[in-house]
């Protein structure tokens, strides 16, 4: 009996992807069958976001778990595995692991195909369809991983296709003919890797598949960076993750609210340059150290993120302009030299720092913390939250993600030296245990930075008789800098230090008049009483 070849083709412009999702192939405007082919357009969607009115999002979400032919996978996921199946797996994996370049994936394919792994349609169409599709998305899954089928995530990625095409795939379309209508499928909140290449295989069968996530992270475009298989559909709006709605919501919004939250949206849109208290908390945080004059830091210290120069906001990251200074020597002009120096210290949200080593050491070794945190040779912010040896479970989740964030990008892309000696991994080592140990002031400054507003500074001052910075306090300048905080470092021997341990054109460098070797910290002055208040204090003990 003569197969039929089976094509779907991804919609990229649908008027109302919400409604061709919910209708039948056979309505849309590509559809084709004949004796030998049968071609239609398929509906794949990443849902960033939520709209204006929240509600209507849920209660969306509420109305498509009702209808039959629509499967909320991200709910009723079904992680079984047969023992039997398992097993047979292990057996696969065995050879593959053994073999010096792993087995080819057609003879992955076809031992999985003998040993009834992939299951079975009764139509021989629709089984060359699901062999054809499985190939496809193990070739996928091979190019986007750096050790290919040998990463250590493959055998997991094995395992939960094995699972969820047999307990759910083949339960879906069992019956099913080439010619019937494919699979509808939700996927609600968070993904994992083989989640995610689970999808992107429904969606090379030619499911019609759409992926919400309120919080607008789209964990999809890992596997779909090119959006070859799925489109985006971006609301401006966001909110926080909440479990999938089990009954619609009753609050209706008045005329009034809705054009309120309107003007809202318009008002601090992301690009509009007014932004909302917290707009952001949910964001990465990704720093842009200015060039500037010794004149310059005192004029940009005082200004909000949201109004210094190149601040921006570029997909899920806020970029924000800092300070990365070292002044060395002091002015001719002493009393202006305190005047700034001081000015600097006066906001909440700075931290002074005058007695060296400041930074925490630890003669710990963290290989296998660090090992532990690596998927396909990268950290993985995921495992570095989750860690048993993770101090910062107090802080807010969305902290909590942006310093894991952060330790990432410092490690990846080290801006310290390397030592005589030390590899590159050395380096990322004592970079990452050095950041899991940040002062408790520190956090504090963290906790409270708004990343659209005030920036947060560190202030330092090396007095002649303090020791030299350590490299473990240069490993959290480091940290601090790329998160997004202004630096200011006073030496006024303007002996090296930074220039020791950090990359070159990593900092500013402003030189003043005069090397002082014997200048201890001079304290804030206390303020004077204006006129006015001396007059005011005189008049209150005599009347």
């Amino acid at each position: 009996m003569q197969t039929i070849t089976i094509e779907s083709v991804l919609e990229r412009d649908p008027i109302d992807w919400l409604q061709a999702f919910q209708d039948s192939p056979k309505m849309r405007a590509l559809y084709e069958a004949t004796d030998k082919h049968v071609r239609f357009s398929r509906i794949a969607v990443r849902v960033l976001g939520v709209p204006i009115e929240e509600d209507d999002y849920f209660n969306s979400l509420f109305t498509l778990a009702q209808h039959q032919n629509i499967h909320i996978l991200s709910e009723e996921l079904n992680k079984h595995i047969e023992q039997s199946d398992f097993q047979a797996l292990q057996g696969i994996l065995a050879q593959h692991q053994n073999s010096p370049k792993g087995l080819s994936i057609n003879r992955l394919i076809a031992m999985m195909y003998g040993h009834q792994l992939i299951p079975k349609h009764d139509d021989a169409s629709m089984n060359r369809h699901l062999q054809l599709a499985t190939i496809r998305v193990v070739e996928r899954f091979r190019d986007q991983q750096s050790l290919g089928l040998m990463a250590n995530d493959f055998r997991r990625f094995l395992i939960d296709m094995v699972k969820w095409l047999k307990n759910h795939w083949i339960q879906w379309t069992k019956t099913m003919k080439s010619t019937d209508d494919f699979p509808k499928v939700v996927w609600y909140g968070e993904t994992t890797i083989s989640q995610r290449y689970f999808l992107l295989l429904l969606m090379e069968l030619g499911c019609d598949v759409l992926i919400f996530h309120p919080v607008a992270v789209d964990e999809f475009a890992e596997v779909d960076p090119t959006n070859i298989f799925s489109i985006t559909h971006s609301y401006a709006s966001q909110t926080t993750l909440q479990p999938f709605p089990d009954k619609l919501r009753d609050r209706q919004a008045t005329v009034g609210y809705r054009s309120s939250q309107h003007f809202e949206q318009l008002m601090h849109d992301q690009q509009s340059g007014v932004y909302r208290p917290w707009q952001f908390k949910d964001f990465m945080p990704r720093s842009l150290t200015l060039r500037m004059t010794y004149d310059d830091i005192f004029i940009y210290a005082n200004e909000k993120a949201m109004v210094r120069p190149n601040f921006e906001v570029v997909g899920h990251e806020v970029v924000i302009p800092v300070i990365f200074a070292k002044i060395s020597g002091v002015s001719s002009r002493r009393e202006e030299y305190w005047q700034f120096m001081h000015k600097l210290q006066a906001s909440p949200q700075t931290v002074f720092v005058q007695e060296f080593p400041y930074a925490k050491t630890s003669k710990a070794n963290f290989h296998f913390h660090y090992k532990h945190c690596l998927v396909n040779g990268e950290l993985s912010e995921e495992r570095i939250v989750q860690s048993d040896w993770w101090q910062y479970g107090e802080l807010t989740l969305e902290l909590q993600q942006a310093i894991a964030h952060t330790i990432k990008s410092s490690c990846e892309k080290p801006l310290l030296k390397q030592q005589p000696n030390e590899s590159l991994y050395d380096l990322q080592l004592f970079l990452f245990k050095q950041m899991t140990m940040i002062p408790k002031e520190i956090l504090r400054l963290l906790q409270s930075f708004d990343y659209s507003q005030e920036v947060p500074k560190l202030v330092l001052y090396q007095s002649p008789q303090q020791p030299a910075l350590s490299r473990e306090d240069i490993a959290l300048l480091v940290f601090l800098n790329r998160f997004g905080v202004d630096i200011v470092f006073y030496n006024p021997t303007g002996k090296l230090d930074l220039e020791k341990y950090l990359q070159e054109d990593t900092f500013d460098s402003h030189r003043l008049e005069h090397m002082v070797f014997d200048l201890q910290y001079e304290e804030p002055k206390p303020q004077k009483s204006a006129p006015d208040k001396i007059i005011k204090k005189l008049f209150n003990r005599f009347f």
